[in-house]
Order: structure tokens, then C-alpha cells, then sequence
């Protein structure tokens, strides 16, 4: 049921709930480089961040510097949970990676995990890395 979620609904609710206000980002900055599949991806987001959608299961964010095969694009990641087979998608350029939860809970005040993690393409198997790290500090 929470796959027809993630392939149905959710993107239209991600569009509604897209355009709400969110209350600021909190703590580190966290650098996210997916790596090993066909489509590559980084980012950069807050470790706490305000999750603009959230069902029990998964929350999502909007990332305002996404680069995906090379190009900056407008999407929104959302983050599994491991009652949902845990991973990650960007809804409109990469489906879903099945394998580690990357936040602590709860879904609606998630914190981002650091480390090396391991995903597989839920439709075509393909492997995938994800190197979460924290971002440096700014020079001033």
C-alpha cells in the first residue's frame, strides 16, 4: 500500500504542500553525494530539517541547490522509513532506493543521519551509495 503511495498520491500531495511556509531549518549542514546507478545526484540540507509532508512513514523536503546528472533542478527528496523499506527518492528524476532510514524520527521534526549508505532501485536493481557528511563551517 505504501509503494502506491509513493507512486500515486504522494507526488500530488507534494505539490499541494509544496507551496505551505515552513518554520526555519536547524542544526549542521550535511553535504549528501548518491553515487553507483545510473542517475547521480547531491545535495546539500540542514541535519534538522522541516519537513513540509510527512505520513507516518516518510518525510519530504524541498532542496534548493539539487544537481542531478550535472543539472540543477527544482525537486523534492523524501525520506523512507524502514516500516516502508527505508531510502530515498527525488519524486520527478529518481524512484525510490530501497535499503537504509536516513533520519532518526519522528517524521514531521526528522534528524538526518551521517555516514556511507547502501540502496537498490526498487525497479531495476541497480545499486546505489549515498555519502552523507557533514558540511564544512564557512570561512569568515
Amino acid at each position: 500500500m505504501s509503494r502506491i503511495l509513493k507512486r500515486g498520491a504522494l507526488p500530488a500531495i507534494v505539490t499541494v504542500f509544496a507551496a505551505l511556509p515552513a518554520k526555519p531549518d536547524s542544526g549542521a549542514t550535511l553535504d549528501y553525494t548518491l553515487s553507483g546507478g545510473p542517475v547521480t545526484a547531491s545535495w546539500t540540507m540542514s541535519q534538522d530539517p522541516t519537513a513540509f509532508l510527512e505520513d507516518g512513514t516518510a518525510s519530504a523536503v524541498n532542496s534548493s541547490d539539487l544537481i542531478v546528472d550535472g543539472l540543477p533542478v527544482d525537486d523534492i527528496i523524501c525520506f523512507f522509513n524502514l516500516n516502508d523499506l527505508g531510502g530515498v527518492n527525488i519524486v520527478t528524476y529518481l524512484s525510490d532506493l530501497v535499503g537504509a532510514q536516513l533520519y532518526t524520527v519522528p517524521e514531521d521534526s526528522p534528524t538526518m543521519l551521517t555516514g556511507l549508505f547502501y540502496f537498490t532501485d526498487e525497479l531495476i536493481g541497480d545499486a546505489y551509495t549515498l555519502n552523507v557528511t557533514q558540511a564544512p563551517e564557512p570561512m569568515t
